[in-house]
């Protein structure tokens, strides 16, 4: 792993100021590019009454498939939790007669009773720390209601998810009505992913997805110490995290960083500089993190400016990564405005962000790149509190927008079945789309399939290949999806259908 600091100047004035500076932890797990760790997966699925028929059939088929993906290297387990939380197969090889006793240990899963997600938790943490010693421990979460025995908050439980150390935690979220402050909170405390499941169709998707995603892991269990210099104070840290305050400085947890997601943080710091001063040493930064063989990597870095008068110089790069980060943290602090009804703070809070992204020194809009993208995602939340929604749209949207954006395969993979969109309104008449096994359609340039309008939003749906079907499943966007003119959150597609995406209409075809 590689550490980057640089501060939003490259020179203060003497005296009393305060200043931003950007935090980049880096993965540099070449060798795990090629090959991922191997892994210790407990599926803890929720049996609880309302899972009852299809969301329960689907997540069993999913924990099948998530079998069938892994390998004689990994191990899996499966845990239940209705009002109780029971282990319905331990920690099994992955080898062919280790995934027949997994799928065999699924027949005859009944729900019933209520969610005691705390429970699953605990017995799934259980069943992991008897892994062997050089295998990932994960644990994926799947639930589609509120816990209410035991730990019930988001609070609660993502501080038990904290306590279990190396295990990563991801959560997928089925339906409209499951909890997910909770889910998400779980994942965020785990170093993982939280993926909001409309149609049980799209789950083994997610489902595989999350559970071999922390194959990829570089580094866990990382900590940033940050030892500041004189006339130097920690203002905050963000995205926010647990201070620890010691002889040795400052100290936070910062989640695992993977092959291809690493992690940007960003620090204000305040200064009292000496008017004799020339160069400012600001802070000295330590990044701690074990690798998946259980080595530990300790990088360093050092931030240091000059000290003159004057108008301050602009790092720009710099200034852009201190705002992405804020305007990351922005989007949750708008959500919490939502939340207790005043969406109008919400929007000022997400139009200044936007406003302050475009004023940034060098910032191009829709070039592809993760300040582009994020401000493409504040405009898209903002219309969505601006619009007037139903109660079911409105949690629709909020469930799809927290959702993390997991990453997919850089190389498009082509359906077994070939699928395409014919574009039948003026945007896009005459155009074909081909279908993908992952098909993501919005205004963004990182999408496969790009349409400018300004109907659309940033990714505004997906269309995903599932067992010889293509599912569509709307992406939380403003204008919605409608299905040959009915609104849907996910609907199978069958050929001659006609998608509305936004103001756009495409047909869906088998290609012949």
């Amino acid at each position: 792993m590689g550490l980057r600091v640089r501060g939003e100047h490259l020179g203060v004035s003497p005296g009393k100021s305060t200043m931003w500076a950007a935090i980049d932890v880096e993965p540099k797990g070449e060798a795990l590019e090629r090959e991922r760790a191997p892994l210790a997966v407990a599926l803890v699925i929720d049996v609880s009454g309302s899972m009852n028929g299809p969301p329960l059939e689907h997540a069993l088929a999913s924990c099948e498939i998530v079998a069938d993906l892994l390998d004689a290297r990994d191990q899996l387990a499966i845990v239940t939790f209705g009002t109780h939380a029971g282990v319905r197969c331990g920690l099994t090889r992955t080898d062919d007669g280790g995934k027949a006793a997994v799928k065999a240990s699924l027949v005859g899963a009944r729900t019933d009773g209520s969610t005691n997600m705390q429970g699953g938790i605990e017995v799934g943490a259980g069943v992991l720390v008897t892994a062997p010693a050089g295998l990932r421990r994960v644990m994926v979460v799947l639930s589609d209601g509120r816990p209410n025995i035991g730990f019930s908050s988001a609070t609660q439980l993502a501080g038990l998810v904290s306590s279990l150390g190396s295990i990563g935690v991801s959560s997928l979220g089925f339906g409209l009505h499951h909890d997910e402050d909770v889910l998400s909170a779980l994942a965020t405390a785990g170093s993982g992913s939280y993926a909001y499941v409309p149609d049980p169709r799209i789950a083994r998707v997610d489902l595989a997805r999350a559970a071999l995603a922390h194959g990829g892991i570089v580094a866990d269990q990382l900590e940033l110490a940050i030892e500041l210099g004189e006339g130097v104070e920690l203002v905050q840290l963000l995205p926010a995290a647990p201070l620890r305050h010691g002889k040795g400085g400052v100290r936070a947890p910062i989640g695992d960083i993977f092959v291809d997601l690493g992690r940007k943080l960003a620090v204000e710091l305040a200064l009292d500089l000496g008017a004799r001063a020339t160069r400012g040493h600001l802070a000295s930064f330590v990044l701690t993190g074990r690798s998946p063989d259980g080595a530990t990597h300790r990088v360093t870095a050092s931030l240091d400016v000059d000290v003159r008068a004057g108008a301050p110089s602009v790092d720009a790069d710099a200034q852009r990564d201190v705002v992405f980060v804020q305007a990351d943290g922005a989007r949750a602090e708008a959500r919490a405005h939502a939340d207790r009804g005043s969406t109008p703070a919400a929007v000022t809070l997400l139009r200044a962000m936007i406003a302050r992204i475009d004023a940034l020194p060098g910032f191009v809009a829709d070039d592809g790149s993760p300040l582009a993208e994020l401000r493409e995602q504040l405009v898209d939340e903002a219309l969505n509190y601006e619009r007037a929604s139903s109660d079911a749209e409105k949690m629709h949207q909020r469930k799809a927008t927290m959702m993390a954006k997991m990453s997919r395969a850089q190389e498009k993979q082509r359906a077994a079945v070939p699928a395409r969109l014919v574009g039948l309104s003026p945007e896009v008449a005459g155009q074909t789309f081909e279908l993908y096994t992952e098909t993501v359609i919005g205004r963004s340039a990182g999408n496969e399939v790009q349409i400018a309008s300004a109907s659309l939003s940033r990714a505004h749906v997906r269309i995903l290949f599932v067992d010889d079907r293509y599912v569509l499943q709307d992406l939380g966007s403003t204008n919605g999806v409608l299905v040959n003119g009915a609104r849907v959150n996910a609907a199978e597609l069958a050929p001659g259908d006609v998608l509305r995406i936004g103001d756009v209409e495409l047909r869906f075809e088998l290609a012949s």
